[in-house]
């Protein structure tokens, strides 16, 4: 019996629908605290979906794996993020290449399109076309984030989100990876996060800003 007949598909198609809500959210938020809150709910939801896949499909390290998204994704880098806007002392809100109707508009877009792209592909997977069309969703919208928003801080919860949105195809495909390799993914987000914050730091003593749309007049 696939996924897709079980009630573990169920529970995961009626939190997609939380998922959803969070990318609509993020596309309108225009404060960076609200954008590292909103990802930290939405690292929740998936940590509960990981967690129903463990306790329908008996797999011990299910719990193991949502143990650590709630370490890490919900409580960990959140933390982590508001300490470093201290620290920064940056202003809060968000600039965006585009106005919050309009980036709403562009979340609409994307989440009609994620459902399109995995309409005929959930079927041949047994997958839950909600919970699979929301992982292509949350892709989608953290590059939308990592291309729309001009602070490294904001395309730094842009990369998370789309990381989630690999994890949830890679949970609603397969009843999860093994634990060694979540684990390998866990690290390489964190080291890629180090790095980014670095860079941040750099930016942010070089040019006195966060703005990296004005890197560009440093060409040529």
């Amino acid at each position: 019996m696939g996924i897709l007949e079980t009630t573990a598909g169920k529970v995961l198609s009626a939190y997609s629908v939380f998922l959803f809500l969070t990318v609509l959210a993020q596309a309108a938020a225009r404060r960076f605290s609200t954008n590292v809150l909103l990802f930290s709910l939405q690292s929740a939801i998936i940590a509960i979906q990981v967690a129903v896949i463990g306790y329908h499909e008996k797999l011990v390290e299910a719990y193991v794996v949502a143990a650590l998204i709630v370490l890490l994704k919900v409580v960990g880098i959140p933390y982590a993020f508001f300490r470093l806007i201290e620290k920064l002392q940056s202003p809060r809100e968000v600039i965006s290449a585009t106005s919050a109707a309009e980036s709403v508009f562009v979340a609409v877009g994307i989440i009609c399109l994620s459902y399109a792209a995995v309409r005929s592909y959930a079927s041949g997977v047994h997958a839950p076309e909600d919970s699979l069309a929301a992982s292509v969703a949350l892709i989608l919208t953290g590059a939308f984030l990592m291309v729309s928003r001009r602070k490294a801080l904001v395309q730094m919860i842009g990369l998370l989100v789309l990381e989630n949105g690999i994890f949830l195809a890679a949970l609603t495909t397969t009843f999860g990876m093994p634990l060694i390799i979540e684990i390998g993914i866990f690290f390489d987000v964190l080291i890629g996060l180090l790095l980014m914050g670095l860079f941040v730091f750099r930016i942010r003593d070089t040019f006195d800003h966060l703005d990296v749309s004005k890197l560009r007049k440093l060409r040529g």
